[in-house]
């Protein structure tokens, strides 16, 4: 609901616009004739969001660093917009679609070197298309995006508060308007729901029955196989285990002392003692003994027949 309030105020500025100038040698002089006042043409940035949100962009000034619009004198060879829009970029760093209609005016001291002169400033919206890297006063303000509320509440003019308030309304009731006539579009769940509840004819319905039928069966013949499978490893499990339970265990066998002492001595055993044992001092002498006779045998063999 746009606010009444809001709706008035900004037709007796829309009418306070009306009745402004003294013809179109005031808007290109830059002086209102009636009294005498400055006049200044500003723009007033804004953007929208998906949801219809609405928000503003402010600058601070040069010197009382305070938040402002964007605006500017006439220029020479430009239209009223077009010089809105041409403060903008300049000071602001903002592209964008200005409207040929002003959406209201305010009234504030325009502070020179030496005094303060009176100025009414014409607004014009613009919106936002995008912003450029570099601009002629980016090293000197400083931008931010508000709601419309926060902006309104930002800005010092009395007047210019209730003219971004206006202008909030203003678009809200436009939101308002395209969304209550745009058409209304089924969601994609809702969507497939409904196919999917749609009636299907009897021909459609009986192959769809086969085809269950079938399924059906397939899965019914895969589990009885599994089933059998099953069982038929369970049984063979069973016999395997009766037959380990039944075979006696191996005991080793029972000798007496006696047949221990007639048995043979293992060939194996009696070389691993030989080889544990140390050598012993008479064996060995008696060994050197037997190798030394043959070899004086052998050498006396090879002696000459002695003379008789």
């Amino acid at each position: 609901m746009v606010n009444e309030k809001s709706n008035s105020s900004h037709s007796l500025i829309r009418e306070g616009i009306a009745g402004f100038f003294d013809g179109a040698s005031a808007m290109a002089s830059g002086i209102n004739e009636r009294n005498g006042r400055r006049i200044q043409y500003a723009a007033l940035p804004y953007r929208v969001r998906r949801d219809g949100t609405v928000e503003v962009r402010l600058i601070t000034s040069r010197e009382t660093r305070r938040w402002v619009i964007p605006k500017g004198w006439p220029m020479k060879g430009m239209t009223p917009p077009k010089a809105a829009a041409r403060e903008t970029y300049e000071e602001a760093g903002l592209l964008g679609t200005v409207a040929r209609e002003p959406l209201g005016l305010y009234t504030y001291d325009k502070r020179l070197a030496t005094r303060s002169v009176p100025c009414d400033v014409i607004v014009f919206p613009l919106k936002v298309k995008r912003r450029v890297r570099n601009w002629p006063e980016r090293s000197q303000r400083f931008g931010f995006w508000f709601p419309i509320e926060s902006a309104a509440a930002a800005v010092q003019e009395e007047e210019l508060k209730a003219l971004i308030l206006a202008f909030g309304d203003l678009m809200a009731q436009k939101f308002a308007e395209k969304r209550s006539s745009a058409p209304v579009k089924p969601a994609p769940a809702v969507a497939r729901k409904a196919a999917a509840v749609a009636p299907v004819p009897a021909p459609a319905v009986e192959g769809v029955a086969k085809s269950e039928a079938k399924s059906e069966a397939k899965s019914e013949a895969k589990s009885e196989a599994k089933s059998a499978a099953k069982a038929a490893a369970r049984a063979a499990d069973k016999a395997s285990a009766k037959r380990t339970t039944k075979a006696p265990p191996t005991e080793p066998s029972k000798v007496s002392g006696t047949e221990r002492a007639a048995a043979p001595p293992d060939a194996g055993a009696t070389t691993d003692a030989a080889a544990s044992q140390p050598p012993s001092p008479k064996k060995d002498g008696a060994a050197k003994g037997a190798k030394a006779k043959p070899a004086a045998e052998h050498a006396q063999s090879k002696l000459p027949p002695s003379l008789p």
